[in-house]
């Protein structure tokens, strides 16, 4: 049997959303040195037929999610790891971390001996497994990074053939978001709902780039609206369902979108520093958060948020590219 490419990956699961950890098999001379965000970028350029690879079809799916670790660049970071999915690349993801870190704890690759301090693009998070008394991992509480509230507006779209004023806040959380209520567009958290949801979240946010240039008020850098979350307040837990991409949907709550819900909430006085804060998906699966601590710069509200979920390990591959093979990957969308 021949192969072009050979590509060892552990498989996990966070609240239902997977993460695909390659493990193996990788020519990292294509993309190697420098920041992991110098690395995602040349790994972009040079070897993005990886990507498409292991997350598009017939391997992967519309939903796909993975992780790439590589070597840090930071001193005080223990490991290094880039996000990929169907439709490109993302700065940070929550429950991608907490899956690197169960599988590669729980496969051998990783020293399970106290919290691990990762170098994203986005910048450094600690995650801290708790583990059970056979050396599983049972959940993970993940240091995010800074978090805030960048704008407000409002959308004028069509909903159901009537026009409707759409209120939406911009987040960042590692990820930007545009946090829009799911009330809005008269629709329940449910994944009845959830094609139409992916339908507005994608107008809403290619509206939203549309309308505003956005940076990062501390660095001056370009940021991109590519999340939009659906929120639906709950008197016990608080409901969401996230699209990105180019259409996926999160089946977990979000971890990087569940620090800009904290943070949202934190900037209307719903919610302080230390109060636990429950979030659900749309299937029902949960995190927990609170916000660590707070601070103004420059008239923002910065807030230090943390999340905790757990991650299964679900399936080990050896993924196989046979040079014959007229099919490398491919999407099927409507």
């Amino acid at each position: 049997m021949q192969t072009e490419l050979l590509i060892e990956a552990v498989d996990t699961h966070t609240g239902g959303e997977p993460t695909r950890i390659v493990t193996g098999g990788l020519n990292t001379d294509r993309f190697a040195g420098g920041s992991v965000e110098e690395q995602r970028d040349r790994f972009r350029e040079e070897a993005d037929d990886v990507r498409t690879f292991l997350m598009k079809e017939p391997r992967g799916h519309d939903d796909m999610y993975g992780a790439i670790p590589v070597p840090p660049a930071a001193e005080k970071a223990d490991l290094g790891v880039f996000f990929v999915d169907n439709g490109g690349y993302k700065d940070m993801c929550g429950h991608g971390t907490m899956g690197v870190v169960t599988a590669l704890i729980e496969t051998g690759y990783l020293d399970p001996d106290g919290p691990v301090t990762l170098e994203t693009p986005a910048g450094l998070v600690t995650a801290d497994p708790e583990l059970s008394t056979d050396g599983g991992v049972e959940h993970v509480t993940v240091e995010n990074v800074s978090s805030y509230v960048l704008d407000s507006m409002t959308l004028s779209m069509d909903v159901d053939g009537e026009p409707v004023d759409v209120p939406v806040d911009v987040v960042y959380a590692g990820n930007v978001f545009a946090m829009v209520p799911a009330s809005a567009f008269g629709m329940d958290v449910t994944p009845d709902n959830t094609a139409t949801f992916v339908d507005y979240g994608v107008e809403v946010r290619d509206r939203v780039n549309e309308a505003a240039d956005f940076e990062d008020p501390f660095s001056g850098d370009r940021l991109v609206v590519d999340h939009t979350e659906f929120y639906e307040p709950c008197a016990e837990v608080d409901r969401n369902v996230v699209v990105f991409s180019a259409g996926s949907v999160d089946r977990s709550p979000c971890g990087t979108g569940t620090c800009g819900k904290m943070a949202l909430l934190h900037s209307t006085g719903e919610l302080d520093v230390g109060e636990p804060y429950r979030h659900e998906s749309v299937i029902g699966t949960r995190f927990e958060g609170r916000l660590r601590d707070v601070r103004r710069r420059d008239g923002y509200a910065v807030v230090d948020p943390e999340i905790t979920g757990s991650a299964y390990v679900v399936a080990k591959h050896t993924f196989l590219l046979d040079p014959d093979d007229p099919v490398h990957s491919f999407d099927v969308s409507t």
